[in-house]
């Protein structure tokens, strides 16, 4: 009997200890998430590794929730860095919101997965349109997400992206966008995309100066080596709003 629960406890600690080294490969390759990429797109197998590795590790509750927040911000990544067809997009996008609903309604408070979930219930919203946004209450459940997130970004990007019915909805609001989205960029002035989504908003408000400010702003930052592609693809999206404003500056 002793020799039976004794090799139960070894069985046991060789089970975590495994899914923890899933935890540290995965963990690993998200760290390293931007190595062997094309442009500014993501190497699909240090993507796939990631992901799969994220999901192992989930099997063990000691570190559920960590490894779960690293599966869906992998996804989440994989989602916008790795190249796919277009026709598969819906699809993805579909899966990113199903599965990081759930892992919101396990990990409420976590907020990393409560960005994620915000995120792409927002773009989910955005390509659906304003009747499906409305019968799923996207608007309502991003705003409570992100509220209690305190994701400023998200919050500000809703109101500004997801479809307004008129009479029918008192949210999103374009100008609770401008304060939150200008909220984002106060608290966290190292995110090039706090820079490219207010001077995106004042573009929409045709304050074309203070969007190429903003933007000028943004592109003296530089690029965080943590945050490799996201902030290549900022960069770029910087300079081509800047480019469009000219554009537009040079027709009057």
């Amino acid at each position: 009997m002793k020799r039976f629960l004794a090799t139960l406890l070894v069985f046991a600690f060789s089970g975590t200890a495994l899914a923890n080294e899933d935890l540290r490969i995965a963990d690993s390759c998200y760290t390293a998430r931007a190595e062997r990429a094309i442009g500014d797109k993501a190497n699909a197998k240090n993507a796939t590794l990631m992901i799969d590795s994220y999901r192992k590790a989930m099997k063990d509750p000691s570190v559920e929730e960590k490894a779960t927040e690293g599966y869906v911000k992998s996804l989440f990544f994989s989602f916008r860095f790795v190249h796919f067809e277009k026709h598969q997009r819906k699809a993805k996008l579909d899966s990113l919101k199903t599965i990081s609903e759930s892992a919101y309604q396990k990990f409420p408070k976590n907020r990393e997965i409560a960005h994620v979930y915000a995120s792409a219930l927002s773009m989910w919203g955005n390509e659906r349109g304003a009747l499906t946004s409305v019968k799923e209450g996207v608007a309502t459940t991003v705003r409570d997400v992100a509220i209690m997130a305190e994701d400023y970004q998200v919050l500000g990007r809703a109101h500004f992206v997801l479809p307004y019915v008129p009479l029918v909805l008192s949210w999103p609001d374009k100008k609770l966008a401008d304060k939150y989205l200008s909220l984002a960029l106060e608290k966290n002035p190292r995110d090039l995309y706090n820079y490219f989504f207010l001077a995106e908003l004042r573009f929409d408000q045709k304050r074309y100066a203070d969007a190429l400010n903003i933007i000028d702003r943004g592109l003296s930052r530089g690029i965080r080596t943590n945050f490799f592609l996201e902030d290549k693809r900022g960069r770029w999206q910087l300079k081509e709003l800047q480019k469009k404003i000219n554009a537009k500056l040079d027709k009057k």
